[in-house]
């Protein structure tokens, strides 16, 4: 199985009225889940109606959610809604109550911000689990120490400056999603991201 630590949210509006989920953590746990591959999301959501319409999603799309917990104090973050509002939390014991529901794990994709000690717990639930971690973090972002030696940490790509709708994060996503699955199969992590980069339409940067 795979787990996909995060906070999910709402998209944008579509043409047809909807909000189909957004955020890092729900595309790349939505993508796994359509390769056919079982996936845990674990984080937290808003008590609110956007968090119910999440947690439907979710569950349409294949995606395992039993761990999302629900802050009363955070509001689902939802595209072009209200900004300034706190979002649900995610500190150390959150992560591992989270973690603590699953039975089995062998990869776990951190795609949302951490501080130190969350960072460690993820650490330590993948040790228990033996685990491999992917962890991914926004450009100019420190990364958590927890994370320099036993994880695999991969930078956000930054929304091209000249083109600014150039933003869509469900490539990344997917590359993220074909990269666990790889590892969850029992490739090695230089050929997973490898393979996974490629099958995504990318390139490595030049030199």
């Amino acid at each position: 199985m795979i787990v996909v630590l995060g906070r999910p949210g709402l998209a944008a509006q579509g043409a047809d009225g909807t909000r189909p989920v957004g955020g890092l953590a729900a595309l790349v746990a939505i993508d796994i889940a359509a390769r056919g591959v079982r996936v845990e999301l674990v984080g937290s959501i808003g008590d609110d109606a956007s968090g119910d319409a999440v947690g439907v999603a979710l569950g349409r799309a294949g995606v395992g959610h039993a761990a999302l917990l629900r802050d009363p104090a955070g509001t689902t973050p939802v595209v072009g809604g209200v900004t300034g509002r706190p979002l649900p939390r995610m500190d150390a014991a959150d992560v591992e109550l989270g973690l603590k529901y699953l039975s089995d794990c062998r990869v776990l994709v951190v795609a949302d911000a951490l501080d130190e000690r969350a960072a460690s717990a993820t650490m330590d639930a993948a040790s228990y689990h033996g685990a491999q971690v992917i962890a991914i973090v926004e450009p100019g972002v420190r990364v958590p120490v927890a994370w320099e030696h036993g994880a695999t940490v991969l930078v956000a790509p930054d929304p091209d400056e000249d083109d600014p709708d150039d933003d869509d994060p469900v490539p990344f996503a997917a590359v993220i999603a074909g990269f666990a699955v790889a590892l969850a199969e029992g490739v090695p992590a230089r050929e997973a991201l490898s393979r996974a980069v490629s099958g995504g339409g990318w390139e490595r940067a030049p030199e």
